[in-house]
């Protein structure tokens, strides 16, 4: 995805909104230090800007249903303590 592209969608959402937005730049997948560098000689940016569009055509259901899992269980969790504040129990271990 283009900035530009993600600055447009962006931007129609209000913008006190709470959203999940994840991005990665050349440099989490390809690092220019040659001694971290997957290749030989380091990706360019135009290698990168010619295998980029796979995330935008690629399948995130799985990506998505993960992260709704780990949501769900932290809903669970803050509930649970919740209710055993509102009960008066000890809460133990709280991570909000």
């Amino acid at each position: 995805m283009r900035v530009k592209d993600a600055i447009k969608y962006l931007s129609q959402l209000p913008p006190e909104d709470h959203i999940v937005i994840a991005w990665w730049e050349m440099d989490m997948f390809y690092d220019p230090d040659a001694e971290q560098t997957r290749f030989e000689p380091p990706v360019t940016k135009a290698e990168w800007e010619d295998v980029v569009h796979i995330g935008d055509d690629m399948d995130w259901s799985m990506t998505h249903e993960s992260l709704l899992s780990v949501m769900d269980m932290e809903i669970e969790d803050n509930r649970e303590i919740e209710d055993d504040r509102k009960s008066g129990k000890e809460v133990e271990n709280e991570t909000n």
